[in-house]
Formats: C-alpha cells, structure tokens, sequence
C-alpha cells in the first residue's frame, strides 16, 4: 500500500513541477493538458486518474502552498499572536520561486493563477480574521476588510516583484503589516 502510496505522489509531483516549469516558459492560458504530459512523462489516463483538468491541477497544486501558510500561522500562533501570521512565510515562498511568480502575477496570461492565489489568501486573512466576527461586529466589515487586506499583500507582491525591490522577505513583510495596521486594528480586539 505504501509503494502505491509513493507512486501516486511521485506521479503528482511530476505533474506539478511540469505544470509550474510550463506556466514559467509559456504562462497558463497558453498550455494544455498534452503540455503537461509531455514534460512530466506521464500519460493521458493517468493524468485523469488524479486530476479533472489542468486547472484542477494548478488549484490542488495551489493547496500545497496553502496547507504550508496554515502551518505556518498556526505555529505563529502557538508562540503569540501574530495578525496574519502567514504572510512572511508567502512573501519567503514569493522570494524562492520568484521566476515563476513574475511569469503569473499581474500577467494577463496568469489571470487564473491570480484569481485562484487571491481565493487562498482570502480563505487565510479570514480564518486569521474571523475572531472579530465572533465579536459581534458586522459581518460585511471583516469580508471587506479580507478583500482589502488580499489586494494590498497582492499589490505589494507585485511591486516587489516588477520593480526588483532589493528587500528582503521579512522587510517587505515588515513593510507590509505596518501599512495594514490601520485595517488589522479595525478587525482584530
């Protein structure tokens, strides 16, 4: 059972480094599912033994990175507390993949990526978030106050990205929560 085990992940990681490498080379929109069977070396039926569609590829390759920030806030949680303790662990993710994160973001060929990124955040800044809500506060303040906070780290992500800003993960996150703090404190007691 445990071989199966390790052929499936052996099997699913090919496909996502193939999917990520070709989103890098040719963006999105550009590929299709032959692309990446090609590049991983896998064939058609086992692709669709694993995954609906490429895009169901990049949303479950997507998960990985969110499972990894969830970890990462709960363990900033664990020692304090921390307001969106996951956003130096994105900006250290941002850091080490940075080729692939110019080829997507702010790019019309990674408006999928960009739309499903933006999802992950969201669904992070509002479990970081959600405590206000049990305070009695309005619900549309802290929804608001998610999407605010998800377009300000995207923003900042591609400013540092386009420009080639010289600072590192922990600066730009630094940077990141003192312009944030207006909003944070408006949402967490």
């Amino acid at each position: 059972m445990t071989k199966l085990d390790k052929r499936v992940q052996r099997t699913q990681y090919q496909l996502r480094s193939a999917l990520l490498a070709l989103i890098v080379e040719h963006g999105y929109e550009q590929l299709s599912v032959q692309d990446i069977l090609d590049r991983a070396g896998v064939g058609r039926a086992t692709f669709y033994a694993h995954y609906r569609s490429k895009e169901d590829l990049l949303v479950r390759s997507m998960d990985i990175l969110r499972l990894h920030l969830v970890a990462e806030t709960a363990a900033k949680k664990k020692s304090k507390r921390t307001p969106l303790g996951f956003t130096l662990a994105f900006f250290r993710h941002v850091d080490s993949h940075r080729q692939l994160w110019r080829a997507i973001v702010g790019r019309e060929s990674g408006f999928i990526v960009d739309r499903q990124m933006r999802r992950l955040l969201l669904d992070l800044v509002r479990l970081d978030t959600s405590r206000s809500a049990a305070l009695g506060r309005s619900n549309k303040i802290p929804e608001l106050a998610a999407h605010f906070l998800v377009g300000a780290l995207m923003s900042v992500m591609v400013w540092w990205l386009d420009y080639n800003i010289r600072l590192t993960p922990l600066e730009v996150d630094r940077v990141f929560r003192e312009m944030s703090l207006p909003t944070l404190k408006a949402l967490l007691p």
